[in-house]
């Protein structure tokens, strides 16, 4: 009997079903190529050849797609990546469904009955794959596999409520279940007992069925280009590689591969085929899967509740477990885990007492006290084993322009209840652009966000004319040129209560337009004591502004509605004086230090880690700010990084560049330095692989980095999860020295915290910084640094 119910659909089945799972399990130990490798071309004699590499060519068994990588290998790993999806999917709709529809079954035609079968109505009413995005969009695609697993979950679980609600209706009144009840079981375990089992072919042939269905939803999803983690077009010419596009995509799944290749079927079909060919084959896999269950249930009477037992169940945990944990160790990006973990934390400690140390007062670019700490750098990069620059020294320097504060501001109000307020406490300064230096005295006039356009003005029924500003609340344009405009003599801007900075030492940059006005900024609390005798409260008013705003933005039709600004005067007057110095030229240097790669062709290309040595110094009463955490940390974590590399040389292909540059706090100067001075050098940007920013590695919150580039990123983040960590996304986006590659095109990304933490303070000191956050981030950049410049 048992031999009449093996028929050649189950055996087929689950060959292609169990091949796959075995090829995306054991792809580590099949192959140490990284599935993500790009190659840019590849030099026969005076030929260079760019890709796709044709199936065959140059050591590609099925040819490569636009961006170099091996369509194989994405293949082999992307079975893991994609039938995780799959699997997820259907474990979360078979539970949900099922639970779902046979509480409707059990009570049919009462009121749980009612709801279910509404719901599932509902939900089968929409587009599975049209649903499916607008939850994918919800749940974050950049989160990854959780986004995918989540949104197709939804979408399709109300298949098995349907058919669970139908089984259980059709067993109701069944003489076994009425014995079941004469002999006193419960309504539970009658159900558990006798309805489950007779349950469990039904969903055993559906779950097959199912599972073929979820891959075709994720490989239409892929030919839509909405792909695990995000993807997005490049136009390749913006390379300097002709025509066409480039997709990028940060995750070896199949229906990513497929996005790569779907506008090239003319022309490089094999990109598009070859993933379609693996979604086709285990569909067809699963299909007849089910086809051979169904037939094997309707000629062998088996029963599953006893085959899946709850020994069974732990058994099957047990092997996903090991799975989960044993997987990330195999193949060559495991075998670089303890390498990483020789990140020495107390060592890079050490490194940020001395930078970070009060004497370097606050390493403002060219002080003495940043000479130091780049002397500090360089000779450590020296002791390491690094090759210096061309010139035969560490140092690149250059002339830098700053501005500085020559006595402590003042912020006062005047007349018979004079009183003065607490520079760094109740207020600080801003200073560049059109903010600048000097003394204003006047009214406080409050005019919200600062606004003013055609259609609307803050400025309406004010008199800012020769007394100053205060805004707190959403601006539009640059608020400071458009109060010189309207008269006034000086601007205050309240820090929201909220924010995630108080009142901080910002960084005077220098660089100012034509006309400006002394600018400062104040705490919400000395606002309301501005404004205390209007009886209104500054974030009151900050909330009715931003809910304006956010009304606009959700329903176009309100912005013609020209809406009542919410300005006033007040009869409160106050005395800034903000005492500039002139913008002078200093010299300075960012500390460089270059680790040549061993694979002749590799070592042309670049993988570079760098953060900013400097910080805003001192006040000029002698307060120090001594940036431990801002960014003493960043060099401190580069230089134990370039330790731990430099020990383990041999096994590098890439060549590797770490830096400390002066100049971020005044607008990215030494990184900008760096790359405008590297553009007729080897290491010009379009010879880097990666630039990976360190700003902030000490303390606060978690382990975190910024997402302006998706594939980085995931990087990262899987860096991070084969050491056991967790890696999310930053606030600093845009606002650190990986901006000068940004601009480049080139990939960058900074390593932060998720917690800016007591930063441009005088308590950002070295007892502030927590050790465990200088392992995660250093053992977290060598692990990814190590997948990206040594895997073959």
């Amino acid at each position: 009997m048992i031999r009449r119910a093996i028929t050649w659909q189950l055996v087929v089945g689950l060959l292609i079903v169990m091949g796959w799972l075995v090829l995306g399990l054991a792809a580590p130990l099949l192959t140490s190529v990284d599935p993500l490798k790009t190659r840019s071309f590849v030099v026969i004699g005076t030929r260079t050849i760019p890709p796709p590499f044709e199936p065959g060519q140059f050591g590609y068994p099925l040819g490569s797609d636009n961006a170099g990588r091996d369509i194989w290998v994405e293949v082999m790993f992307g079975a893991r990546a994609t039938l995780t999806i799959a699997f997820a999917v259907l474990l979360a709709r078979l539970v949900t469904g099922t639970t779902l529809g046979a509480v409707a079954g059990w009570f049919s035609g009462r009121a749980a009955d009612r709801l279910v079968s509404a719901l599932i109505d509902a939900f089968a009413a929409f587009p599975t794959i049209l649903f499916a995005l607008l939850w994918i969009f919800a749940f974050d695609i950049r989160s990854g596999l959780s986004a995918f697993v989540l949104a197709l979950a939804i979408t399709g679980w109300w298949g098995f409520g349907r058919a669970t609600r139908s089984a259980v209706v059709a067993l109701q009144g069944r003489p076994f279940l009425e014995a079941g009840r004469a002999l006193g079981l419960s309504e539970f375990a009658l159900f558990t007992r006798h309805v489950l089992p007779n349950l469990m072919p039904i969903l055993a042939v559906s779950g097959a069925l199912e599972a073929s269905a979820i891959l075709l939803a994720l490989g239409e999803l892929g030919f839509l280009g909405i792909v695990v983690g995000g993807g997005f077009s490049i136009p390749i010419d913006d390379r300097g590689l002709g025509g066409g596009s480039q997709f990028i995509f940060s995750s070896a799944e199949w229906g990513a591969i497929l996005a790569g290749g779907r506008f090239a079927v003319y022309s490089s079909a094999w990109i598009a085929l070859v993933p379609a060919a693996a979604f086709a084959s285990a569909v067809f896999g699963f299909n007849v899967l089910g086809h051979g269950l169904r037939t094997m249930f309707e000629r062998t009477p088996i029963a599953l509740g006893r085959v899946l037992s709850w020994r069974t169940l732990a058994a099957l945990a047990a092997v996903l477990v090991a799975m989960r944990v044993v997987t990330p160790m195999l193949g060559p990006a495991g075998s670089y885990v303890p390498i990483a973990r020789s990140f020495d934390a107390p060592r890079a400690a050490q490194h940020l007492a001395y930078i970070g140390d009060p004497a370097r007062e606050g390493r403002f670019s060219g002080s003495p006290g940043y000479v130091a700490a780049a002397q500090y750098v360089a000779d450590h990069f020296k002791e390491i084993g690094l090759q210096p620059l061309e010139t035969g020294s560490y140092f690149q320097s250059f002339k830098q322009s700053v501005v500085r504060i020559t006595a402590t501001p003042t912020f006062e109000t005047t007349g018979a209840e004079a009183k003065s307020f607490t520079h760094r406490v109740d207020f600080t300064e801003r200073v560049g652009g059109r903010a600048a230096g000097g003394t204003a005295e006047g009214n406080v006039v409050y005019v919200g966000g600062g606004v003013k356009t055609p259609e609307y003005s803050d400025y309406a029924g004010v008199h800012p004319e020769g007394n100053i500003v205060m805004i707190a609340g959403p601006t539009q344009g640059d608020p400071i040129d458009i109060a010189i405009r309207e008269g006034a003599k000086g601007v205050i801007f309240v820090q929201a209560s909220d924010a995630p900075v108080g009142i901080i030492k910002f960084s005077p940059i220098p660089a100012f337009e034509r006309d400006t006005l002394p600018s400062i900024v104040i705490s919400e609390a000395v606002a309301n004591e501005l404004i205390a005798a209007s009886g209104k409260q500054i974030g009151d008013l900050r909330k009715t502004l931003e809910e304006r705003q956010r009304r606009a933005r959700e329903r176009p039709s309100l912005q013609r509605v020209v809406p009542e600004p919410l300005s006033f005067d007040t009869d409160t007057r106050v005395r800034v004086s903000v005492p500039l110095g002139p913008v002078e030229e200093v010299d300075t240097m960012n500390v460089v230090g270059f680790l040549p790669g061993t694979d002749p062709e590799r070592a042309k290309k670049y993988l570079i880690v760098g953060g900013h040595l400097d910080g805003v110094g001192k006040d000029p009463n002698g307060t120090v700010f001594p940036g431990a955490n801002d960014n003493g940390s960043g060099p401190a974590v580069i230089i134990e990084v370039a330790r731990v590399l430099a020990q383990h040389r041999a096994m590098l292909k890439n060549s590797f560049i770490f830096a400390a540059f002066s100049g971020e706090e005044e607008g990215l100067v030494g990184s900008e330095v760096f790359v405008q001075n590297s553009i007729t050098k080897p290491y010009r940007p379009e010879n880097v692989v990666a630039y990976i920013n360190l700003d902030m590695e000490g303390c606060c919150g978690g382990l975190a980095a910024s997402d302006e580039n998706f594939s980085l990123h995931d990087r990262l983040r899987s860096a991070a999860e084969r050491l056991g960590y967790d890696l999310e996304y930053t606030p600093l986006i845009g606002a650190s020295d990986h901006a000068s590659w940004l601009r480049r095109r080139v990939p960058a990304i900074s390593v932060g915290p998720t917690d800016l933490g007591p930063f441009h303070t005088t308590g950002d000191t070295p007892a502030s910084i927590d050790p465990k956050r200088l392992r995660e981030s250093g053992e977290v950049v060598v692990q990814a640094l190590l997948e990206m410049g040594a895997a073959e």
